[in-house]
């Protein structure tokens, strides 16, 4: 019951987990993109940055667990249960990346997913 009751923080440490990884991993590529001016400098006339544009979006998706996390949190401490759907959400998005990136993270969300989508019985009744 813990990690139901939890699985919001456990979404967060998730997106926390994967800023820190996304960071360290592309620790020179940042420093590459820092080098050349924030501003406007993944698209320019004739140029794509692919490795900038992945470093970001590999951060938006690190912040938007969080933020999901943080949420889903809110509504398990104020309401005891979190929709199924979440649940089901975070396990069919795991397996589908663990499917194509089987050595990644995704494992994380298809355990989340698992426990979210299914309840403890004792708030089953109550729900």
């Amino acid at each position: 019951m813990w990690a139901y009751r939890r699985g919001g923080w456990l979404l967060v440490a998730i997106g926390v987990i994967h800023c820190a990884i996304g960071l360290l991993l592309s620790w020179g590529i940042v420093a590459a993109w820092s080098a050349a001016g924030w501003w406007h400098s993944i698209e320019r006339p004739g140029v794509m940055h692919m490795d900038r544009f992945a470093a970001l979006w590999f951060q938006v998706a690190g912040v938007s667990w969080v933020l999901l996390g943080w949420l889903t949190q809110q509504w398990l401490d104020r309401l005891g249960t979190a929709p199924a759907s979440l649940g089901w959400a975070l396990l069919v998005m795991g397996l589908l990346v663990a499917y194509v990136l089987p050595v990644s993270g995704a494992w994380l969300f298809v355990a989340l997913g698992l426990r979210m989508a299914w309840p403890p019985r004792q708030l089953r009744r109550v729900a």
